[in-house]
């Protein structure tokens, strides 16, 4: 479908050029969706349920990337293991959850919102600028997603482990169990040993 409209509109036939800087997507029923823009609502019907979930998808995408400015991000990928998912692994994440200095895709960001702002604040590294000081991507270099890892993930079983083509049930299942229940991350060595973890405080005192 896409490219039979790329050839219409090569052959004159698509008019209208829209800048999606300025765009918002809208459901407005099963199989019809609106883009809204301020000088004109575009009004458009699917041929599916799916069809249309590709085409939203698309736009959402093409909004984003419309507004998106890649400095932060670029910063942020300087440091090797943040241009990989701190939880599927995918290639070049544009999300963080800032509360937690983990680099994140499109799609385990999608997960960590549903964990609440007061477990993961997400943000992006494109799109959320004001949020980027110099203090808080110099965190995230220092930091970064293998170093995290090594606390959060220290202790996953390759059975439950995500790779970037895993579906929403298994992201949103092992994100919980990561971040929300610490199912994976590494204890202290005296953890369970309430005595000696008892002499430990009554030292330092």
């Amino acid at each position: 479908m896409c490219v039979f409209c790329f050839q219409d509109y090569r052959l004159g036939i698509g008019i209208t050029s829209i800048d999606m800087n300025v765009g918002n997507v809208k459901d407005t029923d099963r199989r019809s969706f609106d883009l809204t823009t301020p000088y004109r609502i575009f009004s458009f019907l699917a041929d599916s349920e799916q069809h249309k979930e590709q085409w939203v998808e698309a736009m959402r995408d093409a909004i984003g990337e419309a507004l998106s400015n890649s400095e932060v991000a670029n910063q942020i990928w300087a440091e090797p293991s943040n241009s990989c998912c701190a939880d599927c692994g995918a290639d070049k994440p544009e999300w963080a959850a800032i509360n937690l200095c983990v680099v994140v895709c499109k799609r385990c960001a999608g997960e960590h919102r549903g964990l609440g702002p007061s477990i993961s604040k997400v943000r992006s590294l494109k799109m959320d600028r004001r949020v980027w000081t110099e203090e808080l991507i110099q965190v995230f270099l220092l930091l970064g997603n293998e170093r995290l890892n090594r606390f959060w993930a220290a202790n996953i079983p390759p059975s439950e482990a995500l790779s970037p083509t895993s579906c929403s049930e298994d992201r949103r299942r092992f994100i919980s169990s990561k971040y929300r229940q610490g199912k994976y991350r590494k204890y202290h060595p005296l953890y369970g040993n309430q005595r000696e973890l008892n002499n430990v405080r009554t030292t330092f005192i």
